[in-house]
């Protein structure tokens, strides 16, 4: 879940302590006014002191933080200033004040965390069930989440938060109403699929009309939550049937193979290639369930076969079957070890005792009665049944205990392959070791993690907690290796915080005035202190210590404050950089270097956190002026290279010209707001020139070729109806015929022809940059693909601002397969409408032109060719070669734009961002 605005925003009470901040921002304090009177120094005292035992909570948002600590600034400054006991009548009225602010801040802070916790649970909630519901109950439960969202962003009291909570409270048990119907709306979708296929002509159209309409109306109906009135629409379709009960026994069936694949199959399927003999009495009870119901619809019976396989896959069956693993039924010779082993078969057998609990019980008894029968069991069945784990083990361990692996593995195989079994000097005692080898299994995570650990922190190396570990397998103590592996996991997990921790006493100890001394002489005793607890074995404690000193009055508010600055320093660094990279102009970034320097330096030179903090606001707010600006400019420079490309008169283009030299000017100065509206402006008024121009460079570009369907497919004439139907259907907006196919899971459009030619123009100049120029007619070939020029080139062109809506598709249609198994279809039955996509994927490729028509001497002289198109250029050689008899020196053809298309993939509609991280191939 997105995170909600800062109730500072929309909090008058608060907002009042940031005003009274911001008029007494005179930073330094005033000298002690002369001594007044008795009564005036005790007021001022009995003030500070109350003064004094306000804190500002690390729980309160950063924004109120430094509000209110701006306030209690304010305070002290009104109270060193009062020249009269009378002053402090208002004064103590003031610290009252902002004591009861605070408390009401902590009531705020506390209900807001609850409801955004209460709503991120709705979102997974609705997130997890969303790809089990018809259309309508997803628009339901997305519309409350919504709803929910765009109030959690306007709540700024404790009632208003409350509010949300219950609200999110109940979206969460409205999900849980429609994932039972969701589950019941699955169950009738395969199961009548499965009732129609054997019906005759007219019943099955019948019968599917019917199908399609009552779901409509389940759909009309969950729309509006009424969910038990959609699952009784549902129902009504039963009338299509000789016997209306086979529609619950249909969906009946449906719901137990849906909990057996869920809950029992691969537990099923571990005892049904196990070593148990009657396991193969229920090996086709799957495959003759499925074959009662998909082919003679006998759902009932094939319900029983289900059932008594899930009867017979117990867990303790399971375990039976897993230790039986371990066992060489080549020595079923030995009369001791085949009588113990068909025991344990007879008392597990389902048709005998039907007790696998008792068996393994009985077996595992036997097992250590009997040492060396078992040694050889053990010992020969782990070169058939570990080798896989084996290889996977090596894969992983490391030096030393790998070397000692492969040679305890290969002095076990050896002994065991020659038979030789004696307990002292045989295979067995090789096995105790190997035991003890794959039990570094269960320490493979810890050992990662503490590497990943020690790799991002390398400070924590120093503290040694790994070592006990490292010590250990160097020794080859591998038992001891794996009983300290998860202490030593437990204080390495704990040093990234005290590390932080110990670097904020520290940037903080070297901000502190030198007066008075014992400010930096208890913060530095306290990091030593800390530092010896840490090294002593005790993180925890060192970390619990050191904040318990830096939760002091006198350090908290530079602590908050310092990190306030950094968390927000850390956001601002990252809008800064990606408006530059769209900015590339001189001197409106050294503007922008200059505003986060002047932020930048108040903390680094100054230790003024909170000035810096209020500082990094201002930049924030040039970068939110900026940002749409460079962005915008981005794209007219890309529209105005594509205009001139596709030989645009400067009878049109000069006037755009003089007016983008004109915004470049604005954007110099730099008043990025002019210049952002003179770019909209120009952007705008290039629409009628952008679309003429688009449809000239897909003409071109489809013509003999399979390009040119952009537009088509994805412009901004494209309806959403369109759009819906390519998910629906997989029929493509640009279809020639009712028959075409094109699927996708997410299918979406431009806004404008100037996003659409922007994007093309762009990416053509990467290909430049790259050196690929899509303006060439010819190029050479030799076959070697280190030296052949590229054939593709593809980009994902991130614009920066919404280019692009879409609807994604999340649940599958089902179909039925050859065999009359329902599966998922490659279109969908519902979607989400999701906005603001700022990516388009652009793809230019090689075509070769056609070989002609022609009559050569190859292969025999006289020979006709007809007109061929290659596939690429390897076609073309190959081609040419059979017609010619040589390859070609040179290959004539052209670059096309094969593929434009708004990148949904990653989206987060809610926060308008992409989450899956930057492809490899983006610009800028």
């Amino acid at each position: 879940m997105a995170n909600a605005p800062d109730p500072l925003a929309n909090n008058p009470a608060i907002r009042l302590w940031a005003e009274r901040f911001y008029d007494a921002k005179a930073w330094e304090m005033p000298d002690m006014p002369d001594a007044g009177g008795a009564a005036l120094e005790e007021r001022r005292t009995a003030a500070l002191a109350e003064l004094n035992k306000i804190t500002v909570p690390a729980a309160l948002s950063s924004g109120a933080r430094r509000s209110l600590a701006g306030g209690r600034k304010a305070l002290k400054k009104q109270i060193l200033s009062a020249d009269a006991a009378e002053a402090f009548d208002q004064i103590d009225s003031g610290i009252q004040e902002l004591k009861d602010q605070i408390t009401a801040q902590l009531a705020i802070a506390a209900a807001r965390e609850k409801a955004q916790a209460a709503l991120a649970a709705a979102e997974e909630k609705f997130a997890k069930e969303r790809d089990s519901l018809d259309q309508g109950a997803f628009t339901y439960l997305e519309t409350l989440i919504k709803t929910a969202l765009k109030a959690m962003a306007a709540a700024v009291s404790d009632t208003q938060f409350e509010a949300v909570e219950a609200q999110a409270k109940d979206i969460s048990a409205k999900a849980d109403g429609a994932k039972a119907y969701g589950v019941f709306f699955d169950n009738w979708t395969r199961a009548t699929l499965l009732l129609i296929k054997p019906m005759g002509d007219p019943d099955k159209e019948t019968a599917s009309t019917a199908r399609a309409a009552q779901m409509e109306a389940a759909a009309a109906l969950s729309k509006t939550g009424d969910f038990n009135g959609a699952k009784a629409a549902l129902e009504v379709w039963k009338s299509n049937l000789d016997t209306e009960g086979h529609l619950a026994a249909a969906v009946s069936f449906d719901a137990l193979l849906c909990d057996y694949e869920a809950n029992h199959h691969k537990r099923c399927q571990n005892i049904l290639s196990s070593q148990l003999r009657d396991a193969r009495d229920f090996r086709d009870h799957l495959k003759d369930a499925k074959k009662l119901a998909y082919t003679d619809s006998k759902f009932p019976e094939a319900e029983a076969k289900l059932n008594a396989l899930i009867a017979y896959g117990t867990r303790e069956r399971a375990a039976l079957a897993k230790f039986l693993r371990g066992f060489d039924m080549s020595m079923m010779t030995d009369a001791e070890f085949r009588k113990a082993v068909l025991a344990a078969q007879t008392k597990q057998a389902a048709a005998g005792d039907n007790d696998p609990k008792k068996a393994l019980k009985d077996l595992k008894s036997w097992v250590k009665a009997h040492p060396a029968i078992m040694g050889q069991s053990y010992s020969t069945q782990i070169l058939k049944a570990l080798q896989k784990r084996y290889d996977a083990l090596k894969q992983v361990l490391k030096e030393p205990e790998l070397s000692d692996l492969n040679a305890t593995w290969d002095a076990h195989r050896v002994l065991a392959e020659a038979g030789n079994f004696d307990m002292d000097a045989g295979a067995p005692q090789h096995h105790a070791k190997l035991d003890q080898l794959f039990k570094l299994e269960a320490i493979t995570d810890s050992r990662r993690e503490m590497d990943t650990i020690l790799r991002r922190h390398p400070a924590a190396e120093g503290y040694n907690f790994h070592k006990p570990v490292t010590d250990a397998l160097a020794g080859g103590n591998y038992p001891a290796a794996v009983a300290a592996a998860p202490g030593a996991l437990e204080k390495l997990q704990l040093m990234p915080d005290y590390l932080a921790l110990r670097q904020t006493a520290q940037d903080l100890l070297s901000t502190l005035p030198v007066d008075p001394a014992n400010l930096r002489s208890t913060l530095e005793g306290a990091i030593q202190a800390a530092e010896l607890t840490a090294r002593g074995g005790d993180p925890a404690k060192a970390t619990a210590d050191l904040r318990g000193v830096l939760n002091r009055t006198d350090y908290l508010d530079l602590v908050l404050a310092m990190s306030d600055y950094r968390a927000k320093l850390a956001n601002v660094q990252k809008e800064h950089t990606r408006t530059k990279k769209y900015l590339k102009l001189a001197e409106a970034e050294s503007a922008l270097d200059a505003s986060l320097k002047t932020a930048t330096d108040r903390a680094d030179d100054d230790g003024e956190f909170s000035d810096a903090f209020l500082l990094l606001d201002a930049h924030l707010t040039l970068l939110k002026q900026a940002k749409p600006m460079a962005t915008a400019r981005y794209q007219v420079q890309g529209i105005l290279k594509a205009l001139q490309r596709a030989g645009t008169g400067s009878d049109k283009l000069d006037p755009f010209e003089v007016r983008i030299a004109a915004a470049e000017g604005e954007a110099k100065k730099p008043d990025f707001a002019k210049a952002k509206t003179d770019f909209d402006s120009i952007r705008t008024d290039l629409g009628a020139l952008c679309a003429s121009v688009a449809m000239d460079c897909e003409a071109a570009d489809g013509a003999d070729s399979n390009a040119g369907h952009s537009l088509d497919r994805h412009g901004p004439d494209v309806t959403d109806e369109d759009l819906i139907t390519r998910l629906k259907t997989g029929k493509p907006p640009n279809a020639h015929s009712d028959d075409e196919r094109s699927y996708t899971g997410a299918s979406s459009k431009f806004h404008s022809p100037q996003d659409w030619l922007a994007g093309r123009e762009l990416a053509a100049q990467a290909a430049l940059a790259k050196g690929i120029d899509i303006t060439v007619t010819e190029m050479t070939f030799t076959g070697d693909p280190l030296t052949d020029p590229d054939e593709n080139a593809d980009f994902t062109v991130e614009h920066g601002r919404p280019i692009d809506k879409a609807y994604i598709g999340h649940k599958k249609h089902v179909r039925l397969d050859d065999s009359g198994e329902p599966i998922p279809d490659k279109t969908y039955e519902t979607f989400e409408e999701i906005e603001g996509l700022t990516r388009a994927y652009v793809n230019f490729i090689w075509e070769p032109e056609k070989l002609p028509a022609e009559t050569t001497d190859h292969p025999d002289p006289g020979t006709d060719h007809p007109q061929e198109k290659a596939q690429d250029n390897a076609d073309y050689v190959a081609k040419y070669t059979a017609r010619h008899g040589a390859p070609p020196a040179r290959i004539r053809g052209r670059w096309v734009m094969m593929q434009q298309y708004p990148v949904a993939d990653g989206w987060d509609n809610e926060t308008k961002t992409y989450t899956n991280g930057n492809p490899g191939n983006m610009i800028p």
